[in-house]
This record gives structure tokens, sequence and C-alpha cells, in this order.
């Protein structure tokens, strides 16, 4: 079995806590282009200097270029990571199709890691990526052993999944409510967290959309022998401490498990506790691994760190309480937000003075949290930031008379040579052999220390000391180059180009729309500026049969309307079966076309010879040209303009093959968690409630139980009704509109609406009340 333990370093002194706690390999994000803006990141200089610390201590480096790339930023990509390319860097991780399809081009010597934000969901997608060139698959944290296991077993891929950290609520990629809330995307690693906030959903209150961190030490046999390769530990934005805490834990229990199998394996409630001191959300979940989803899994009480159960309150008197310490407290300690100014033995007795306000609610009997825990910081930061990591090797030193001294370093299989003066023959004072081995063993700020020296001395000769320590550093200095130099590359290809298109603008546009309803369908069938309608699968709770598909075909058809079936957002195992019998396969048959939400569902169709249209939605994410290219490359004729780029962006990209959504909620997040079961039960019924934040904004949110998935819409919707004249100028293949809650007769006054500006070209107002032109103006940074 080989595994693979990998570290996140969202700065170089977690980088450096990584590898020295254990860590086979660390992903870092350089100064552009990663999925953690907010982390230190690392600078041109720090990110060679950590790719070569990485390979001289036997660990990788992956650079994380997991964002969104807009046109502009695409055409500097190439400069960005060449330095980094040929100092030798591992892997990189990408979430931007037309980025993978770039790197493949640019730089055919390095491997590619599809992320986490491609929402790969099952053993199709890992094919196609596969197929692609990509090395390996960071699996979506939705997934089950089970799924991850079909993963292994069809394909050949590196599997890499994550086993500790914060789980987001969404299915990564799919997420685009801190985008359109605040403006700062996740696509583009800046995410604001709104799912860590608190809202009321069905009479409940609290952090509803806040799952618990995930612990899978419990589990972690499971998940090897489930075919993960790489154990991936989240937590770029963490401090080194946390880093280096997380990382010996798992490195103590991967080596059990890879020396011993499952028989002697046991993890202790100390290394359980200690994880819980570093973080925790209201305790450990072992995620999706095991279930699909549940209240066990979400921490709605509290969004922040729990720590661990510290100290019972005794005493509530005016300005302070008085405590009984469960465990040993020191002074830095931090007892919920008070810090401690001593140290209180277990079972002693402590008094805070705290502010009337930050006393309100406590009670005698209630149990007060360390949130942090200053002597398991101090022991990790002087075990593993303070303490340099040194690598052990051998020597073999010969002095001789009348011939040059000759040191051997080996480490390794690496072995260098060098020489020195010839020594002299000693009046006074000859060398010893004890006084030249503790000087040639100073290795002092070097990555090196000897294990084994050798040492050859013949009597009666003398050489000054400062050629001794010359000779050492030249020696050490070399071995480093050496063993770095076998990881450096010299054979980038050349840069990518892609030519820029051409909008030619027009005034009068084919407009479709999309449907949930079979009632918005009747409706929408006798608007005739719509030329063609998108079929949500949702509209059904049953499997796609051919009887419904041709009653919804031919009610478009016969009001000269085309007719397109929309696939699932999410495609994974159980779905993937009710599209696989024949009676299905048959009934898409039927369509003028599909639209398409994933990797999955692409390499589906493909597989079954499906030879109609197929548009991948908005959410495939066609950022840049190289993107547009890519598709297009494989057949695909439309693609669907992404939500974050604004109209500027779209110009640059080019729409001329493009639909753009100008109308609808749009979906904020899919998530494999259900708000109804989570506040209430599962009732196996699809539906609609409603989520409201903190201020007072109500968000609808569908339960779809035959996908099992939730989708939580913008709770205002996207008009670009006065924006033709810009949508003129993009000249794209078509508009959408999207229509989710909408009632039908509501449904058919905007599609009348639109037809009548932008099919027909007359000039009129229509009131939508509140609503949002999203990123079509502003943008994302």
């Amino acid at each position: 079995m080989r595994a693979e333990l990998l570290a996140p370093a969202g700065a170089y002194e977690s980088l450096k806590a990584a590898v020295a706690a254990g860590a086979d390999a660390v992903y870092a994000g350089g100064a552009r282009f990663g999925a953690r803006a907010y982390a230190e990141n690392f600078t041109e200089e720090a990110l060679l200097k950590a790719i070569d610390f990485c390979h001289l201590h036997g660990s990788k480096l992956y650079l994380t270029v997991n964002t969104l790339l807009k046109d502009a930023e695409i055409e500097e990509l190439y400069d960005y990571l060449l330095p980094y390319y040929r100092e030798g860097l591992d892997a990189v991780i990408v979430q931007d199709i037309g980025v993978l399809k770039y790197i493949r081009e640019a730089f055919p010597g390095l491997d590619i890691h599809a992320s986490t934000q491609m929402t790969l969901c099952g053993a199709d997608g890992a094919k196609f990526l596969e197929s692609l060139g990509a090395s390996r698959i960071v699996t979506s944290r939705e997934l089950s052993l089970e799924e991850i296991n079909a993963i292994h077993r069809e394909t050949s891929m590196e599997i890499e999944s994550f086993v500790h950290g914060a789980l987001c609520y969404c299915y990564s990629g799919q997420c685009l409510t801190s985008s359109l809330i605040g403006g700062r995307s996740g696509n583009r690693g800046r995410c604001a967290q709104p799912c860590r906030l608190p809202y009321q959903a069905e009479g409940r209150e609290g952090f509803l959309l806040s799952p618990k961190d995930i612990c899978t030490l419990e589990i972690l046999p499971e998940i090897l022998d489930a075919g993960v390769y790489s154990l991936k530990i989240e937590g770029r934005m963490k401090r080194a401490e946390y880093t280096a805490g997380v990382v010996r834990i798992y490195r103590k229990y991967l080596d059990i498990v890879l020396a011993h199998g499952c028989k002697e394996y046991q993890v202790s409630e100390y290394d359980k506790k200690e994880l819980m001191a570093l973080y925790n959300r209201g305790g450990f979940s072992t995620g999706y691994y095991e279930m699909r989803n549940g209240r066990e899994m979400m921490s709605m009480k509290r969004a922040n760190h729990f720590g661990t159960e510290a100290a019972r309150v005794t005493a509530v008197r005016r300005g302070s309480l008085t405590v009984r310490a469960l465990e040993p407290l020191h002074k830095g300690d931090m007892l919920e937000n008070t810090v401690l100014s001593g140290d209180t033995a277990q079972g002693a007795s402590l008094s805070l003075k705290l502010r009337e306000a930050e006393l309100r609610g406590i009670k005698p009997g209630m149990i007060l949290h360390r949130t942090r825990d200053e002597f398991l910081l101090a022991e990790l930061n002087r075990k593993y930031i303070q303490t340099e990591r040194k690598e052990k090797i051998n020597g073999k030193l010969m002095i001789s008379g009348g011939q040059p001294v000759i040191l051997n370093v080996i480490m390794g299989k690496i072995s260098i040579s060098v020489k020195g003066e010839v020594p002299q023959v000693s009046q006074n004072r000859p060398l010893s052999a004890l006084a030249v081995k503790k000087q040639i063993e100073k290795t002092g700020n070097t990555p090196f220390v000897f294990e084994h020296l050798e040492i050859h001395l013949e009597d009666g000769l003398f050489l000054p000391l400062q050629c001794l320590n010359e000779l050492r550093r030249r020696a050490l200095d070399e071995l480093e180059r050496k063993l770095t130099g076998v990881w450096k590359r010299n054979n980038a290809g050349k840069k990518p180009q892609m030519k820029l298109p051409h909008n030619a603008g027009r005034a009068a546009h084919r407009l479709n729309a999309s449907v949930e309803t079979t009632a918005q369908l009747e409706a929408l069938c006798k608007v005739p500026g719509i030329s063609n309608i998108y079929i949500e699968c949702t509209i059904l709770e049953t499997p796609l049969r051919t009887e419904q598909a041709e009653k919804w075909a031919g009610l478009c058809h016969a009001a000269g309307k085309s007719c397109y079936y929309v696939l699932p957002r999410i495609f994974r195992a159980d779905t993937k079966a009710l599209y696989s019998g024949h009676e299905s396969l048959k009934a898409l048959e039927l369509f003028d076309g599909v639209l398409f939400r994933n990797y999955e569902e692409f390499f589906f169709l493909q597989k079954y010879g499906y030879t109609k249209a197929r548009i991948p939605d908005y959410n495939m994410y066609t950022y840049n040209r190289y993107a547009e290219e890519f598709w297009k490359e494989r057949g695909i004729a439309q693609t669907t303009a992404p939500l974050e780029l604004n109209d500027r962006e779209l110009a640059v990209r080019g729409c001329k093959n493009s639909e753009i959504l100008v109308y609808g909620h749009l979906p904020m997040m899919v998530s494999a968690q259900c708000v109804r079961k989570n506040v209430d039960k599962c009732r196996k019924q699809s539906g609609f409630l409603y989520l409201k934040d903190r201020k007072g904004k109500r968000f609808p949110v569908k339960n779809s139980c035959s996908f099992c998935y939730n989708v939580i819409y913008n709770h205002v919707p996207l008009a670009l009704f006065g924006n033709k004249k810009e949508l003129d100028a993009l000249a794209p293949a078509s508009l959408r509109l999207s229509f989710t809650i909408e009632p039908p007769e509501k449904a058919a006054g905007i599609a009348q609406a639109f037809a009548e500006k932008f099919v027909e070209g007359r000039n009129i107002e229509y009131d939508f009340g509140d609503f949002t032109r999203g990123h079509f103006k502003r943008g994302v940074e």
C-alpha cells in the first residue's frame, strides 16, 4: 500500500512546520491564481526556495492554480509558472478547464491535479480528466467511500481526498453565495464564508449552513482501502502550529496503518483531544464518507472554534465568576474570550473578572471551553517551527601526506567528492582525528547533519582549520545543488497563443427560457418570442420516461419551439443509474439537445453516443477563450457564459457562440446537505422553503429529492432588461430566461416583455420590483 500525507502551507513557516512534522507533500499558493487569496501565500523568491526545501527533505510541493482565470490573466500564466517549472515544481492544482488546456500545451512535463473545485463526483468525470492528461483527481468532499472506490477501480488516476479540516456547505466549485452577496468570489479565492453566518428556517434559528470540521482518524484504514492515495489536510489559512499539530498526529496513524494494517489500529483519546484543541467546530464528524448528509454533521450552535471543555462555572457575581478547572490551565490560555494570567491546577478554582455584557447568559454549572491551548502551541512551535529539520548524511574524510584532502559526502543515492589543499608536515601540533571530526561535523545552518563520519588521518600532518571549514562548506553546497538539481527542468513548451474574438453586434436576439414546472412550460409555449425551452430535470420526481419526453417535446414543437432537457446539477452514481436504463436513454433522444452541468454528464453522453446538441451550462465556467476552444475541439458548438464576468470581460472573451443569462433567481449553492431535513425531518418530497439571513433577506431553497441535493437561490432575480445596449454589442448566440419560483402567469409576462424588447426591438419598460444586475457591470476581483 502506498500513501501520501498532504499538508497545507499558507506561508513559508507553515511549509517548514508541515515538512518537519512528517508531511510527504505540501500544497501552497503563489502570489496569484490560488483559491486562498487572503492567505499570506508565497512570493516568487520564497516559492522557489520552498520547492528546493521540500525536495531536500524528501517532500513534494504542489502549486495551487485553482481559480478561474480571465483572458487578461491567462495570458500572464506562462511567465508566472515558468520559473517554478524550471525549479522542479511537482504539480499544479487546477480548476479552470482552459487553464488545464493551457498548461498541458505550455508545460508538458508538469503533473496536473484536478481540483475539488471541478466538482468531480464519479468515475466518469475522473476518466474524462484522465483522458486530458491529468494525473490526479481531488474528489468532491461529498463522495462516499464506495463512490471513491469506484473511481479507484475504474481509472488509474491517483486519488486525493480531504481527511481533516473545514467542510464547505456547498459542493466546491458550485458556490456563488459570497460572490453574489458581497462581490467576493469563491471561484477567485476570495470567499467571505457566508455559510458561517446565522440563518432562520422553519422556525429554527442558528448557524444552519455551518458544517463541523472533519476528522477521519477513526476511519483512516477504510479511506486507504477505498483507494485514496493522498490524504489531504485542509487549512492554508491556519497558523503554522495548527499545521504541525495535525500533521504529526496523522503521520503517526498513517505509519501504523502502513506498517501493521488494521490489526493494531486504535486511536487514542489523547490524540483526538489534541486535534480538538487545535481547532474544531462543535466536535468533529467523519464527513460524507459514511453518510449522505444529516444534522450530526452540522455545528448549528456556533460556527467558530469550540476548543475543549476546560472549566465549570461554580459561581456568578457582579463583575466576576468563579470556575473549577477540569484540566490543567496555563498562562496565556484563552478560556472562551478571556486570556488567563497564570497557571491553574486541575480541580482548583479560578476567579475571572468580566464585564456585565460578558457575564450575560452565564450560569453555575455551565461548561467553558479553552479556545487556545498555550502550552500545546508553545510545544509545537518549539519542536517544529523553531527547530530546523536536518537530513542525515554520511561522510568520509581522507587526509594523507602529499595528497589533496578529500571529503566524500553521501545522502541516499547521491554522493559528491571535493578536494582541498595538500596537508603540511606538522612542526609542533599535528592534527588529531577528534579535532578534525569535530570541525567537519559543524554543519551549522545547512540542512544536513552527519550520522556517520569516517576519518582517515595519517600521523604528523597539519592543516589550518579554515581549510577544513572551506572543504565542508563546498561539499555541503555541492550536495545541496546536486540533490535539488535532479528535479530541475529546461524543456518548457512555447507560450500558447489565442486569437482575439470578433463581436459583430446585433439588434435582434434569439431568446430561450428554462422552466422547472409543467405550468411554466405550458405558459411559455404560448409566448411567440421564445425560440427554445429548456426543461429542468427536477420537473419530475421519477426517472425520465419516453411518454413524458414525447409530451414535452411535442408541446414545444407544436408551438414552433425547440425543446432541450436539462441534466442534474450533480451526477453521482445513483443519479447515473437513473439515466443508464434503455428507457431514459431513449427519452433523451426525443429532445433536440441537452444542457449538461458537469464532466460526468459530458462523458456519459459521449460514452452512449449521444449525437444531438450538447450545451455546457454556466457552471462549466468558460471564463476565457482557452476554455471556449477546449469545448469547441470536442464538438460543442455553443456554451453558456459564466455569471461572474462583467460586460467588458465578456467582450474580451467573446460571446458569439455563447448564451447569456439575462433573467432568473440565480443558484447560489448546491449542497448535499438538506436544510429541511436538518431543521425538521426528511419527508422524501421535493419542495421549497425559505432561508432568512440576519438582514431579513429570504432565500428560496429547493430540496430536489430525486437527486438528493438542495439548491439555494438568490433572494432577488437577475434582470438585465435595462442593458440591451451592452447585450447588443456583445452579440451572443442567444439570451436565456431562467424560471424557478415564478408562477406561470408571471413567467409568461416576463418572457413576453423580454421578447418584445430583445426580439421585436420595441422600447418598453417592465417593473421587476427588487432585482440585481449580478456581475454584469461590477464583475469580481
